[in-house]
């Protein structure tokens, strides 16, 4: 990225700060239900928005019930005499080191750091505000396990539900796949994923960077025609999974692998995932696309990981039914 495009970004991100976009507000009539909702959420997290929209919205095509959702934290005016639930998605990270971005008075928690010497903080971004939601979608099992094991989140965690990110159906067919391996890197120029970019092309690795790809059939059209994703932390702080990039890679029969992460042992699909430590995840991608057959034939060669995805999938299912019977 050029400095002046670094610039632009800046004014940018200054922009919004200073002028944040109102959101835009859709009212759909489902049944006796109304749901509310921005269909110009935030790009890099719009698609796991409208599916958790989506969920809800099936729902409550079969289940009908007299109630207004409305998904964010302003005020809409649904036109009727039904009670009003607010549901907010949670997607920023709650495994975060002392020091990390955005953590000023986050408590420490339990989950011990890589280097058994001291523990995560239990970070929630703008928590009042999420904690005053009647329903607290977050994507991450491992965001609310470290929250459990935290302590002092009881009523938060009583309106949480996890809805694993299953974007896509199901498709792990090898195909063609003429991409060897992607990353899919916003800002290049953040100084981990800048120095494995490096450490990739001193290696000779045929690894591509892919930006500005962030859902729908574009981007499942490039999983499907890729070998090996790199999941690479932003920050050294900023610790838990993104799931919301890897499982619908994974959907795609992408073969992933991820910078380790804590709690791992929470996440269902953590066995189909090639885990490796930072300073060695280039040397892992040489050795994953040597053996990439054999790899593949582990990670989806069996049905498993088809049949742990349909278990999750009634789980998201499972949990938005018994989150709208609460709400009645």
């Amino acid at each position: 990225m050029t400095s002046a495009k670094r610039v632009a970004r800046k004014l940018q991100a200054l922009w919004r700060h200073v002028f944040p976009r109102a959101p835009a507000r859709r009212v759909e009539t489902v049944g006796r239900a109304r749901l509310a909702y921005d269909p110009q959420y935030p790009a890099f997290v719009r698609e796991y928005y409208l599916y958790c929209v989506a969920l809800f919205r099936e729902t409550l095509a079969v289940r009908d019930a007299p109630v207004n959702l409305v998904f964010g934290a302003s005020e809409v005016d649904c036109g009727n005499a039904n009670r009003t639930r607010r549901i907010d998605v949670q997607w920023e990270h709650t495994l975060v080191m002392p020091g990390g971005r955005d953590s000023d008075g986050a408590p420490t928690g339990a989950v011990p750091l890589p280097d058994g010497q001291g523990h995560y903080l239990a970070r929630v971004v703008n928590r009042a505000v999420v904690e005053s939601a009647d329903v607290i979608v977050d994507y991450s099992r491992p965001n609310v396990e470290n929250l459990r094991r935290a302590g002092g989140f009881d009523a938060y965690l009583a309106k949480t539900i996890v809805l694993a990110p299953l974007l896509y159906d199901t498709d792990v067919t090898p195909g063609t796949r003429r991409r060897d391996a992607i990353t899919l890197f916003g800002d290049v120029a953040q100084p981990r994923r800048a120095a494995f970019l490096e450490a990739a092309h001193t290696a000779r690795l045929s690894l591509l960077n892919v930006s500005g790809v962030y859902a729908g059939a574009p981007l499942c059209r490039l999983y499907r025609d890729t070998r090996v994703l790199v999941n690479v932390h932003q920050t050294g702080q900023h610790h838990t999974f993104e799931e919301l990039r890897v499982l619908p890679a994974l959907l795609c029969g992408v073969v992933v692998v991820s910078e380790d992460v804590p709690l791992r042992e929470s996440i269902a699909y953590h066995p189909f995932v090639v885990w490796a430590r930072y300073g060695e995840l280039a040397d892992t991608v040489r050795a994953v696309l040597a053996d990439y057959a054999a790899y593949r034939e582990r990670i989806f060669g069996d049905g498993r990981f088809e049949a742990v995805v349909e278990r999750m999938r009634q789980d998201n299912r499972d949990a938005v039914k018994t989150t709208l019977q609460r709400l009645r």
